[in-house]
Order: C-alpha cells, then structure tokens, then sequence
C-alpha cells in the first residue's frame, strides 16, 4: 500500500514524480490526498497569489511521488484565481511549482457524466492520466455499476475505483502513476475533435463545446454504465423535498439552530462549572503559596485571572463546531445552502457567497480565502465585505459570557427553549440581517447589480464520519487553547503590567483622602446622608480602605488614563472606561476581551465573585468609580454584544481582506464602517433597552 514517507524510507536513484492530483469539488479529492501521502508535508501559497499550495510526498515501490493537491475546478477554461491556478499548474506555466508528470483525475462514480467533462480536457493535454474512480460504494448503492475495463480501454488510461476512507484502491492509484509516467503519452481523446468541428455555428464557441464533449461523453459510456433506478421516489427525496421546501424548510432550520443553541448552554454547564471551580482553586494555592508583591500579583491577578476567564468557554466551543460538523457531515448544510440561495438572489449577490459567509462563521479568515472560487470581481469584493459581519468562534464566548451572566434564564414559549439561547441566535442572527441590508445597498448603489446562475448538486445524505467529527472539535479547541496559552497570555501580562503601573503611594493615599474628604462634604449637605454615611463607614473598614486603594491605583496607571481618556466615547453606550479598555484590547483578536476583562476586574473590585471567583461573578460585583451603582446591567450587556457582533473583527481578518483585494483602501473601509456602525448600533441598544427594560 502507498505509505506516507517516514523515517528510513529512502527513494530510488529516479527523479521524483510529481502528480497533479485534480477534480471537481466535493469529489473527495482532499480524501485520496490524504490515504495516498498523509498529513500534507507543506502548505503554503502559490508565488505570487493568495491559493494555498499542498503538497505531500509518499514512497512508493522506492521512488518518491510529490502529490500536488490542486483546487477543485470543474472545467480547464478558467475563471476564477482557484480555476486560473489549477491550469497553470497542469500546462507547467505556473511560476515555482516543478513540471507535473502525470494528473490524477478524482471522478465521483455517482455523476460520472459530469466529472468526464474535466477528465476529457486533461487528457487532451497529453499528459499522463489516471482516473481515479470514487464513490464507488454510494454508486453500488444507487443501482449504478461501472465496467471500469472497458471505461479505461475507451479513454486511453488507467481507470482504478478507490474507497479512499478505507484505502481500497490506493495502492492501484500508485501502481498505475508509476506505470503511466514510464509508458507513452495517451492518445488524443479518440471522435472527439470531430465532435467538435460538427457542432452548430448558431451557438457560442463555449455552447459549441459543452454539447461536443457530452456527446463525446455519451459515447464513451455506453454499455459502461447500467443503472437501476429505484421505483418512485425514496425516503431521501422526501426528506429532501420538507427541507428544501420554501417555508417549511425555513422553519425546520429555525428550529435546528434554536436547538443547537439551547443545548449549547445545558450540556457544557456541568463542564464549565468544574473549569471555574478548578481556575479559582488554582488561583487561591498561587495566592497562599506565593508571597505578596509583584510576582504573586502578576500570576494571580493577571495570568490565572486573564486566561482562566477564557478557558472555561472551551465546552461550549467545543460544542458548536461537534453540532456544525454533524450537520455538515450529514448532508443538511447544503440543503441549508440551497434555502438561503433565494436570499443572497434577493439581496444582489449569487448562491456562491453562501460557503464563504457559512465559512466565516468559524472564522473570517478562510470565509474571505474561500471567494477565490467567486468568478465574478464583483461579487467576490462584495461577499469579502461581508464576511467579517458574520459572527465567528472568537465572538462566541463574549456572547455566552454576557448572556450566561445577565440574559435571565427563563423559559420562551416552551420549556426546553431559554431566554440566554434566543438572544444568542438573535446575536448570529443580527450579523446575517445587517450584512443583507448592506449588500442590497452596494449593489444598488456603489457595486451596481450582478446576475449570475448559480447551480447547486445536494449531495447524498449520510452518516456523518466520527473521526472528521471529532477532528474539528479538536481543532477548534486546539486553536482557542492555543490563543489561550500565547496570545491571551501575552495580553493580560501586558493589561496587568498597564493597570498596575506606575503605582506611586503619596498619590493613592491622596486620591482615597480626597474621596472621603468628598464623601464628608456630600454628606453633611445631604437631605438623607444615610447611604453616604454607609460609604464613609465602609472606607473605614480594612476590605473598604483596601479597595479604595486598589480602584484609585488602577485610575492611575496607564491603563487607567488611557481609559479615562476614551471614556467619553464609550460612556453614551453605557460603558465605563475599563470596559473601553477591554474592548480597545481586543482589536488584534476578539477572545482577547475576556483575558482584559478577567485582568481589569480582578485587579481594582473590592469583592470579585465572593466565594465565586468565576469572571461572570467578577462583572456581576463591578461597581462604578466612586458608588455602588452596578456597571454591568442587561442594558449594558445587551450593548457590548451588539458591539461585538458587528465590529471589524482581528487585526488578522483586515490583513487578508487587504492581501485577497490587492488594496489598503478597502481593509480601511471595512474598519471605519463597520467600527462606526457598531457603536451606533450598541448606542442605539442599550438606549431602548435601558427605557423599556430599566437599568
């Protein structure tokens, strides 16, 4: 069996092979990459664009093959970065990448009509070929057999059926690329450049071409291929025909998602709550072991208070991308697609943006990397702009934060559907409205309209693969981890150092002497000085007189007057200055916010949490500067949210959108907007819900 190159493998005297391993998406070419050379060995970007490159080298009876995993295209007439690429790469005209030796043509058996079509244009490139036959077993199933012999005779080359998840028919593949690259060129596919001149002048050249090949196909495949369609309709059309259906397919994937979020919240909170218990218990042995002073301030107060308020959101995360995955593996996220295909159609866009939003609700990133297959200029800009107003993971645990700690937990309309799950789908659900609105107004407006087909296959439904499932939840938690243990480290080391420095004593007691001084004065003019009474008193008190001291350290610092310096631009939405802090921290990366907030508010509140040191119980206790009036409230909650849900997001996102778009201008436009309608829309939130809701 072709094996991936390992430690003691050594290749033959031979050159190395490189193989062009091509495809129509979704064939499952990324699946016969991996059975034939494993984890790919480099990833990177071809020269001089933004395509990712995979590259992976595998021995095979002693020589060494470099399997090039191009981009799915679906035919060689290019019309997209992805497409361009792809051809490039066959015809050896692509800058840095060596002279292909032979492509593997992945066809899915299941539409062998249609995969042909490509595996028609590589071959008449003269280059060595294999086809490599998958889907083989949901044919068989479908009452579709092949006669892969008499196929290969027909086409000129080796034709090898593959199960590529159970590496059936790999090690042929491998076989049969040696044998090709040793062996002459195949012939020219045979009638089909007649087929060609005899098309019809009343068509366009591309027209002409299309009907030369499929009937060039037709040909090839007669008595190839038997089929024995099932009598009427099965289960699975029907299924398909509820689910694809225009209103009761809306409400079946309302009610999935409303499901997926509520169940969010119930099956992580026993997890979540042995994760809190265990960072407070961590943070009491640092503090009883550690002597006072910097050293035991920085582990405690920063590191321990910054990363643990991130890591107990780990369940939770983990517990989207399994339900994402799922519904992904089973086929339902298509049929998802096709629904909101009317959609995109009604707002100006085509069907093809919808990957790349669906994308970006993982992450920005690769939903903006995912427009290369956008042929249209116009709608891959638009759709780039968009992305970053779909909600990623790194704004899911500022939502489950806030709504965990000050949505109230009630049931809506049935008991198993909570208050905090419906304004957390209200919140993705924000994101998907708001980027409508603001492509309906580009393309009437600045983009100009684009109409452009757009054709869908559903795939079959199956049984999602266990191992691609737990992949990604593994990936996911791996990569928020990850930030966890560097860069929201590095943040709330730097947040500490920033809140507690410079600490100069004379100053802090005559901050604290002028507040009570203050308080006096109030007090003896005031009609009913009982609760200014309360407060002297309390300042008096050892707990009292050390938070005043730690509130006014924290004013002091440089943290604190960078604060009270945008203070008046964040105090229309409800915030105070530590929450403008937090939030102009986050800008390199969303789940920052959680670490500055852990940090802030464990460093200037006289009880954080009480005997729950949780972050959530942390913000609950958060006072304002100089009162007991609470700063976090569901108004203010309810702002930062809606702040977050449509602000630009991580630094990283506007370098990509910079990079796809070849321009500065539009990562700018993209910033500027979106930041300013973000604060107006958290201004105009926390407005109505301080009047209607109180707070």
């Amino acid at each position: 069996m072709a094996a991936p190159t390992a430690p003691g493998d050594t290749p033959g005297p031979e050159a190395v092979v490189t193989v062009a391993l091509v495809g129509n998406p979704n064939v499952g070419k990324s699946s016969l990459f991996t059975a034939l050379a494993g984890i790919p060995t480099r990833v990177g970007n071809y020269p001089g664009v933004t395509v990712e490159r995979k590259v992976g080298r595998f021995i095979h009876r002693g020589r060494a093959i470099d399997l090039v995993d191009l981009p799915g295209v679906y035919s060689l007439v290019p019309r997209s970065p992805d497409e361009t690429v792809a051809v490039e790469a066959l015809t050896g005209r692509l800058t840095g990448m060596e002279q292909v030796d032979c492509a593997v043509v992945v066809a899915d058996a299941t539409n062998l009509e249609r995969n042909l079509y490509l595996a028609s244009q590589v071959l008449g490139l003269g280059l060595p070929t294999v086809v490599a036959l998958t889907q083989g077993d949901v044919a068989a199933a479908q009452g579709i057999a092949i006669d892969a012999g008499r196929l290969a005779e027909r086409l000129g080359c080796p034709v090898i059926p593959v199960v590529a998840p159970a590496r059936m028919g790999t090690d042929d593949v491998a076989s049969a690329i040696l044998a090709a690259t040793a062996a002459a060129p195949p012939p020219a596919p045979r009638g089909l450049d007649d087929l060609l001149a005899a098309a019809g002048p009343e068509h366009s050249p591309a027209a002409r071409e299309a009907i030369a090949r499929y009937a060039w196909i037709e040909r090839q495949l007669e008595g190839v291929v038997r089929r024995q369609p099932p009598a009427g309709p099965g289960f699975a059309e029907r299924i398909d025909a509820l689910l694809t259906h225009r209103v009761w397919g809306t409400l079946v994937f309302v009610a999935t998602m409303l499901a997926m979020f509520s169940s969010i919240f119930w099956l992580a909170a026993p997890l979540m709550d042995l994760l809190e218990s265990g960072v407070a218990r961590l943070g009491d042995v640092a503090r009883h072991w550690l002597p006072d002073g910097p050293i035991e301030s920085l582990l405690v107060d920063g590191v321990v208070a910054g990363v643990g308020g991130v890591v107990v959101f780990v369940p939770q995360i983990a517990l989207l991308f399994a339900f994402i995955a799922l519904l992904e593996g089973c086929g339902y996220m298509a049929r998802a697609a096709f629904l909101m295909d009317r959609l995109l159609a009604g707002v100006g866009l085509s069907g093809r943006s919808f990957i790349p939003l669906l994308s970006s609700f993982a992450c920005a990133i690769p939903g903006i990397m995912a427009t290369r297959t956008i042929e249209n200029p116009r709608d891959r800009l638009l759709t780039i702009m968009l992305a970053p107003l779909m909600s990623c993971s790194a704004r899911l645990p500022v939502y489950l934060l806030f709504c965990g700690a000050f949505v109230p937990d009630r049931p809506v309309g049935v008991p198993w559907l909570r208050l905090p799950a419906v304004v957390l789908v209200g919140l993705y659900a924000l994101g998907v409205v708001v980027a409508a609105l603001v492509a309906w107004a580009l393309s009437r407006t600045v983009l100009g309209r684009s109409r452009q087909p757009f054709v869908m296959e559903l795939p079959r439904w199956r049984w999602p693969r266990w191992d691609v499932v737990a992949g990604r939840v593994m990936e996911a938690a791996g990569s928020f981890l990850q930030n966890a243990g560097t860069l929201i480290v590095a943040v709330s080391v730097v947040v500490w150092a920033l809140a507690t420095y410079p600490h100069d004593d004379a100053a802090i007691d005559a901050e604290v002497a002028a507040e009570r001084l203050a308080l006096e004065r109030r007090a003896a003019t005031a009609a009913d000085p009982g609760p200014l009474s309360a407060e002297l008193a309390h300042l008096d008190t050892p707990a009292g007189a050390a938070a005043a001291r730690r509130g006014a350290a924290q004013r002091q610092s440089f943290l604190g007057r960078a604060g009270r310096l945008i203070e008046p631009l964040v105090r229309p939405l409800g915030w105070d200055w530590r929450i403008g802090c937090a939030v102009l921290a986050s800008f390199p990366a969303r789940e920052v916010v959680l670490g500055t907030l852990g940090v802030i508010y464990n460093l200037g509140d006289d009880d954080p949490g009480g005997a729950d040191g949780s972050l959530a119980a942390r913000l609950r206790a958060a006072t304002w500067d100089g009162s007991d009036r609470p700063v976090f409230t569901l108004p203010v909650a309810l702002s930062i949210m809606v702040f977050f849900a449509l602000c630009a997001q991580c630094a990283s996102t506007l370098v990509v959108i910079g990079r796809e778009t070849h321009s500065l201008v539009w990562p700018v436009v993209s910033f500027t907007s979106m930041t300013l309608l973000a604060w107006l829309a958290a201004w105009l939130t926390h407005a109505l819900a301080a009047r209607f809701l109180g707070g």
